[in-house]
């Protein structure tokens, strides 16, 4: 999947020199960007070297029976089980060589679920410790990437905000100034 290549950022400085009309166009761009990067985003799968299977399908079971839950994380659970049962297919293959792959949303929802582990007794506490050994390294760089991927649509959907204010801001200028009448020579 290639990469869409961002506009070089414009500050709000060299907007202010622009019509409506050219801001308006300019907005545009930064939507259709936007739709671009949220489609991108929703495909992109991160890779998380799990090692061996025993680790997998352990994380799987958890996953399975004692993965907490609210009204707002129920979803999120499900969608990662789902996607941890493809990669248990996937990991069947004899020449698996313990990549796990996820979509954004399930690499960030593991790392909530595993940071939010708990359990009792030592077999339990021992089990966890090998998870976060074998894992937690690469669970940790997948979800930075995450962000890191995320922050460029944050940046656009910041520049739009700023696009929108700016265009309310002249047109409201234009209604108590009245338009502007062009030069004449």
């Amino acid at each position: 999947m290639a990469k869409v290549k961002q506009m070089k950022p414009e500050t709000t400085n060299d907007w202010e020199s622009k019509s409506v009309e050219e801001l308006e166009s300019l907005m545009k761009e930064k939507n259709e960007l936007s739709e671009t990067l949220v489609k991108e985003m929703s495909e992109r799968e991160y890779e998380i070297d799990f090692k061996n299977t025993k680790i997998l399908n352990s994380l799987i079971k958890f996953l399975e029976k004692d993965a907490p839950w609210g009204h707002t994380t129920a979803t999120g659970l499900i969608m990662l089980y789902h996607n941890m049962r493809e990669q248990k297919e996937v990991a069947k293959a004899k020449d698996w060589n313990g990549i796990v792959k996820l979509r954004a949303a399930n690499t960030t929802i593991l790392w909530t679920m595993v940071t939010k582990m708990t359990g009792s007794g030592f077999y339990e506490a021992k089990s966890f410790v090998e998870l976060m050994a074998q894992v937690g390294e690469s669970l940790s760089t997948a979800v930075q990437k995450c962000h890191t991927d995320n922050q460029e649509l944050r940046d656009v959907h910041t520049e739009l905000s700023k696009l929108e204010d700016l265009i309310a801001s002249k047109n409201a200028k234009d209604l108590v100034e009245g338009p502007k009448e062009e030069a004449t020579k």
